[in-house]
């Protein structure tokens, strides 16, 4: 509240600043918005001049949105208010809009400052100076935020049919792409409506196909592919950089993708690797964390530990393991974790004897996995990926002997500046940073040719198929349990169990496969589902 009464010795209600109150003025200005902080500013003066206002402090958010709390100026101007005594009479704004669009937010602090004894008065904004007051402020608060949410929902409309129509609408493009121009017609003025379509950028197309095709071809580390392209300054980038499925030709925008017919073939843009090389990428990353294993199921003489699930807890929301277990007759079974540990639930699942389990997995790899057919295609995948990479350390070789010869002519450049000028302080740091580049490039580049000599003397991998592919039967059928199951672990992923089947997801694509193994014995079920994992190899 003001200080000093009215002219009518009444008090002064909540919006009424008599002549000589002394106040503070907060502006905002939103990006891109077409009012300025001066035209504001001004008005604001010729206001408080007006009515005989005495303007103490100003308080300024320029380009902050006003859905945003955490605006500098007006968070200062919260804590000032909360001092004792108040300082001021009020506190002035060109439109409560500018003041919060957030409508708990603007009430919440209008509030707070009115409690404190603060007049919170809007230039703009035509509020009577009666009881219906708080009403027509509630109401504008409410179009305030109506305002910014129908502004949102518009703005995601057209950047949501730029996406249909192939259109990039998000900001710079990434690494590797660049933006050209299209023209979509005139706008009411006359001038013309344009549209950005990505293309591949000329002059960084071969180091982005590089560190793909590193991270495809040999699962190699960030730094790795940090040194043979340097792509980015920070190796963190490069997580961002792989994740981006737009490398694949699609875009993502919340849980979408696009174009909508990606699935019948089509691509946002140019890619840089099909979308079943992207998903072998995001695989062999995940196989490049180091998982640790419980010793217990290292030591466990159970073929399936630790790769079952138990499925009627899982739709129950509650994930629970399914670990061996032996009776007093020592006859072995699965059972489900969930029946003991977890209070008040209730498992459907039965105890599983093992072989029930066991028996009809192995007999699936047998007799779908363990093929001849499936291993000369698994060798013929393992001699094309050596060959890919020798084709990549050939084009990592040419891509640092680049580099050297620019590390090698600046330096010389400099040094024939030197020769002329002079040395001085700043030339000499210069050659100093020059000179040390030069020589790491040196000393990568001679390191890439000790490699790639290396890559041409891998042999291709020769194995004879009919006569080792017994062998191998033998020794899943048979063999010790840790080797059987560290041989099981290289097919399965997981299993999850239920009453009447097991789902068995294995590492590799099956390409939808179904099917249904019924033993002789028992009603047990089992149904293979495919998951992709093209690298199998493990750090």
């Amino acid at each position: 509240m003001p200080r000093q009464k009215s002219h009518n010795n009444q008090p002064a209600t909540q919006w009424e600043l008599p002549p000589g109150s002394h106040v503070w003025v907060y502006l905002r200005h939103s990006p891109g918005d077409n009012q300025t902080i001066d035209s504001q500013a001004s008005g604001m003066r010729d206001w408080c001049q007006e009515n005989l206002w005495i303007i103490d402090r100003t308080f300024i958010d320029e380009a902050i949105e006003g859905s945003r709390e955490d605006r500098p100026q007006f968070q200062q101007m919260m804590a000032l208010s909360r001092q004792q005594p108040r300082s001021s009479d009020g506190i002035v704004i060109w439109s409560f809009s500018r003041f919060a669009r957030d409508q708990l937010d603007s009430q919440f602090y209008k509030s707070d400052l009115r409690k404190r004894g603060f007049v919170v008065l809007s230039r703009t904004d035509e509020i009577p100076n009666n009881e219906v007051a708080p009403l027509i402020e509630a109401f504008l608060d409410w179009k305030n935020q109506r305002f910014l949410d129908d502004l949102s929902t518009d703005v995601k409309r057209g950047l949501t049919y730029l996406l249909e129509q192939g259109f990039w609408s998000a900001g710079y493009p990434p690494v590797g792409y660049q933006i050209e121009k299209v023209s979509l017609g005139l706008r009411r003025n006359g001038h013309p409506r344009l549209a950005n379509k990505l293309i591949k950028d000329d002059a960084m197309e071969e180091r982005v196909s590089l560190a793909w095709s590193m991270k495809l071809h040999q699962n190699a580390s960030y730094s790795s592919i940090h040194e043979a392209t340097q792509l980015f300054q920070r190796r963190q980038a490069y997580t961002q950089f792989f994740s981006n499925l737009l490398y694949a030709g699609i875009v993502e925008r919340e849980g979408k993708r696009y174009p909508l017919d990606w699935q019948s073939g089509a691509r946002f843009c140019e890619p840089y690797v099909t979308l079943e090389d992207f998903e072998r990428v995001q695989q062999n990353r995940r196989n490049r964390v180091i998982s640790v294993v419980a010793p217990r199921i290292l030591s466990s003489t159970y073929l399936l530990t630790g790769k079952l699930i138990c499925g009627v807890c899982a739709d129950g929301g509650i994930h629970s393991t399914v670990v061996g277990g032996i009776d007093r007759h020592r006859y072995q079974y699965y059972r489900c974790c969930a029946k003991a540990s977890v209070r008040h639930f209730i498992c459907a699942l039965p105890n599983i004897a093992a072989w029930k389990l066991e028996g009809p997995i192995l007999q699936f790899i047998k007799d779908v996995v363990l093929t001849p057919d499936y291993l000369q295609a698994e060798i013929d995948r393992i001699n094309s990926s050596l060959r890919d990479s020798q084709k990549d350390s050939d084009s990592q070789l040419r891509q640092a002997e680049v580099v050297v010869k620019d590390k090698k002519h600046r330096l010389e450049t400099l040094v024939q500046l030197i020769s002329r000028k002079g040395m001085t302080v700043i030339l000499e740091q210069q050659y100093d940073e020059l000179n040390k580049a030069w020589q790491e490039a040196t000393l990568h580049f001679e390191r890439l040719q000790v490699q790639s000599k290396q890559a041409y003397t891998v042999p291709s991998l020769q194995i004879d198929v009919e006569r080792d592919l017994p062998l191998i039967i033998q020794a899943l059928e048979s063999g010790p349990i840790q080797e059987r199951k560290a041989f099981l672990g290289y097919f399965v992923d997981h299993v999850m169990v239920y009453p009447d089947r097991a789902e068995v997801y294995f590492t590799f694509r099956l390409d939808a496969l179904q099917i249904g193994l019924k033993d002789s014995e028992s009603t047990q079920y089992l149904h293979s589902y495919g998951t992709e994992n093209y690298g199998r190899q493990t750090q």
